[in-house]
């Protein structure tokens, strides 16, 4: 396919020092975290379509042929077009190995259809889009956000097969009203956001989001922010600190890890990211930190939501996003901790509470077991997904909704 991608530029989300948002733990490896969209493999490749999304059975992916096409034609048709098949596109193209996690599932509930109008908020190397697009073919188009230059490079190049059906923004998915406002769109048929950190950004130890390797101290998913967790840890008070490790990382050590920072870096500034580890670990009791994984998975999550800002207004965005779905739109979410996924799950609740949504997802959809054994970080992803009805006024955005009707509707939508 001919044409170059579209590109526009916007301006990313300031954070705030002291508030945070949702994502995975700041290292794959450990038990109970999964970045999105890589480092591992699906059972399959691919899937799509338009045809009916079948029930899956409770906490488990649809079948790889739920929307259609099925898992091994939308791998062909990525082979074809991208010029690699989906676990290769790194030889073929020369890009860095990106698998996404749930493809299936993303793909059999977003029911992508040829000439609808798709976002996904958190494009990071282009898996679900390529596979959404390859999956629809024709004039499908789709608006790809993501805060990281270096990863809308990577899904520049897997992307460029699909010409200016693809429009790229540097840019946070919070500002989706202003992102299709410059494309002139007031309605789409699908928005998918993948939280959290990428394999892409785990994997570069120069970008300080792992604690296994040693780098700077940085956690910045886009490196033109000037705020880096270096900063928050040598300036942020002793209280601010225990509160982030608390409430972002569910850290118990808190107030202990916090004391043992700041008598730290009154000796010097703390600047990589094994000085914060062995810091952790000084202050873990040795009994403690023989359970739940690495004694710094917390510490790393908690500063990389903080330096982020990511779950600040999350469950807004989503309330909004879901107002811009025309008829039969469906809202995907997928999310690797429990901060994220209590986000999502209240916003969905409170929307499908009211008339002009339903919940797609009674529980959440998790990888299978074959998923997670080809990609350990998989592991806690979790995927829910939301339709507008075709009829029906829909739920003002603004304050969660109580009362009747909470409960989630059965999983067997069409469109």
């Amino acid at each position: 396919m001919g044409g170059r991608i579209r590109s526009a530029a916007a301006e990313p989300t300031a954070p705030h020092q002291d508030d945070g948002g949702g994502g995975a733990g700041s290292d794959g490896g450990a038990p109970g975290r999964a970045p999105r969209s890589g480092g591992g493999t699906d059972a399959a490749a691919g899937g799509g379509g338009a045809a009916p999304v079948r029930r899956p059975s409770a906490g488990r992916p649809p079948a790889g042929d739920a929307a259609g096409g099925g898992a091994q034609q939308a791998g062909a048709a990525q082979g074809h077009e991208a010029g690699g098949g989906w676990g290769q596109d790194g030889a073929a193209q020369g890009l860095a190995p990106h698998q996404p996690v749930l493809l299936e599932a993303a793909l059999a509930f977003l029911a992508p259809r040829r000439g609808g109008r798709y976002v996904d908020g958190t494009v990071g190397g282009g898996g679900h889009a390529a596979a959404l697009l390859a999956a629809v073919g024709g004039d499908a188009q789709l608006l790809a956000i993501d805060r990281d230059p270096q990863a809308l490079a990577v899904a520049r190049r897997r992307l460029a097969p699909f010409g200016d059906r693809v429009h790229l923004v540097h840019g946070d998915f919070r500002d989706l009203e202003r992102h299709l406002a410059s494309l002139g769109w007031d309605r789409v048929d699908g928005i998918l956001l993948d939280l959290g950190v990428s394999s892409m950004q785990l994997d570069d130890p120069s970008r300080g989001f792992s604690y296994q390797e040693e780098g700077p101290l940085d956690m910045r998913m886009d490196p033109g922010q000037p705020l880096t967790a270096a900063d928050l840890v040598n300036t942020a008070s002793r209280d601010q600190l225990a509160r982030w490790l608390a409430e972002y990382g569910e850290e118990r050590w808190a107030g202990r890890i916090a004391d043992f920072i700041v008598e730290a870096r009154r000796r010097r500034p703390i600047t990589t990211t094994t000085e914060l580890v062995e810091i952790v670990k000084a202050a873990i009791p040795a009994r403690a930190r023989r359970r739940g994984g690495h004694p710094a998975r917390r510490t790393f999550q908690a500063l990389r939501i903080a330096v982020n800002d990511e779950l600040r207004g999350l469950e807004g965005f989503l309330r909004a996003a879901a107002q811009r779905l025309r008829p039969g739109g469906r809202l995907v979410v997928i999310a690797f901790h429990s901060l994220e996924d209590r986000a999502v799950k209240r916003a969905f609740r409170d929307l499908a509470a009211g008339e002009g949504f339903r919940l797609l997802t009674r529980k959440p959809v998790t990888p299978g077991e074959e998923e997670v054994r080809r990609n350990p970080r998989s592991r806690s992803a979790k995927l829910r997904a939301l339709q507008r009805l075709a009829a029906g006024p829909a739920p003002a955005g603004g304050e969660p909704r109580t009362g009747a009707g909470a409960r989630a509707s059965p999983c067997d939508a069409t469109r």
